[in-house]
Parts: C-alpha cells; structure tokens; sequence
C-alpha cells in the first residue's frame, strides 16, 4: 500500500453514544494527516448502523476538503461482508443507486439551498419507505414541517456552505427505521447564545432550550427550530430522538436517567440529528 496511512473501523457502529464516539475518534485520528491517501481498514468491523453513512460520509468530504485526503478501502471486502454500503450509495461508481432490498433510504447530500429536493426527499423516501410505521396524514404533514424547520435553521445558523448528509436505513429485527441528518457548521449553541444574551451558555441547555415549544432563534417571527414536535411525536409513540451537537450527546432514552447526557473529550463539528421510528 506504498506506505500510505491505514486507520480501521472497529468493534460495533451503532446509532448510539459508542458508535457515534467511535467516529468521532476516527476523525480526529484521520485529520491528523494531509495531502495523502489513507486506506480505511473495514476487517475489523462487526456492524455499521447503514444510516451512520450520513455522518461518515460528512467526515470523508470535510477531511477531503480541508486535509486534502483521499480514501481507499477493499471493496471486495466491503462488497462481501458490508454490501449494504453499495445498496444505499455510500460506495458508488456514479450510477444511480437501487437497494434491491429495499431497506435503505439511500445517502444523498443536500446545498443548504435545495429545500425542495430534501423535502421531496423526506417527503417520498422517508415518510414513504416499506418499513415506516402507519403514520396518518396530518402527522407526516407536521413530520415534514418539523424538518423543513430544521433545514431552514441549518440555512440560517450553521455558518458553513458544506452540505447537509442524510441517510436511513430499516431495521427489520429490531423494528426501527433511523433517519440520520448531519450538517458540518457551528452547530447549536452560538445562534442560541446570542438569542438569549449569553443565558444559555452549554451545548447541553441549547440542546434543551431548542426542544421547547415556542423557543425560536428567529428574529421578531414565530416558530421554533423544528425540534418540539419532533420530541412530542417520538415521545408518544414510543421511538427515540437523538441530537449531538458541540461536546454533547442527549436522547429521549437518556431523559429519565440520572446521567441526562454524555460528553464527548474531542467533539466533531456541526450536528447530528437522529430519528428513531418504532415500526412495531
């Protein structure tokens, strides 16, 4: 491999506070080189959450932007024990991608300028997918505006013309679909300081000053940032919200514990947002 950089994904990726932190250490371990090629090493690797893509995807596209690093990897490999990653896009040679299996909800990325295409997006691949529970109407119209919501404020706030990686996949023995939204800006808190007057001065009181009805770092206009009736219709029907921004990690799971949150030593950039739909 002409002495190139190997950095392995390890252990178990699943869609909570591990998985997400052992990314976050390839990350930083990844960053720490430029103007190279590092070959991802995958056989060490017992499972990827496929929905997890959206944020590997973002940490591939911001180390290449900025370290000037490329990626290489065994695709027979991968192709073998992770043939997911070609059925939903995270490997491609260009062509559209199908998932014959119809599990994925296919990686794409969004400008924070395409509104429509990431609510036709939400509006077909997610809401629509096979494994989505029976959500009526008015509840997939408030699901879409609610992210809509979330989009306009990464528009907004996220200072960063990178764009915005989304990915799901369906889970059918653990009857769950997570959906996965990452953008690569500051993140929640600065927008939220600033609107409070440096009252809220913590990634964790952001995160939780933005799950409230009516809080809205709009200026002199109604609204919120999307994330009330998010928390309201996960909490309901019994699924799980997960929002990581900054140095931390809140879930709906983690509301009734003593813990509330986790922090991470070395963060990543931007936010990551989490639906867990309980397709049960």
């Amino acid at each position: 491999m002409e002495n190139r950089p190997v950095l392995s994904l390890q252990g178990d990726l699943y869609t909570d506070f591990s998985g997400v932190k052992r990314l976050f250490d390839f990350y930083h371990q990844a960053s720490e080189y430029t103007n190279t090629t590092i070959y991802l090493d995958f056989y060490h690797l017992n499972w990827i959450d496929a929905n997890l893509c959206a944020l590997l995807q973002s940490m591939l596209y911001k180390l290449h932007h900025e370290n000037k690093l490329n990626f290489s990897a065994d695709l027979n490999y991968i192709n073998d024990k992770f043939n997911i990653l070609f059925r939903n896009g995270f490997i491609t040679n260009g062509d559209e991608v199908v998932d014959d299996r119809k599990s994925s909800i296919i990686l794409t990325s969004f400008s924070s300028k395409d509104k429509d295409g990431f609510i036709k997006y939400v509006s077909e691949d997610l809401l629509e997918h096979r494994g989505m529970p029976n959500i009526n109407e008015a509840t997939k119209d408030e699901i879409v505006s609610s992210l809509i919501e979330v989009f306009n404020n990464i528009d907004i706030h996220a200072q960063t013309d990178y764009p915005l990686f989304v990915c799901g996949q369906y889970y059918p023995k653990r009857e769950k679909i997570i959906f996965s939204i990452v953008d690569l800006g500051v993140g929640f808190l600065p927008a939220i300081m600033s609107k409070t007057k440096g009252k809220i001065d913590n990634n964790f009181d952001a995160i939780i000053w933005s799950l409230k009805k009516g809080n809205t770092t709009k200026v002199k206009k109604p609204g919120g940032l999307g994330l009330n009736d998010l928390y309201s219709y996960f909490k309901k029907e019994k699924g799980d919200l997960q929002i990581i921004t900054g140095d931390t990690y809140w879930s709906l799971e983690l509301e009734n514990t003593l813990l509330k949150k986790y922090h991470f030593k070395t963060p990543y950039t931007g936010s990551i947002i989490n639906l867990h739909f309980s397709c049960n």
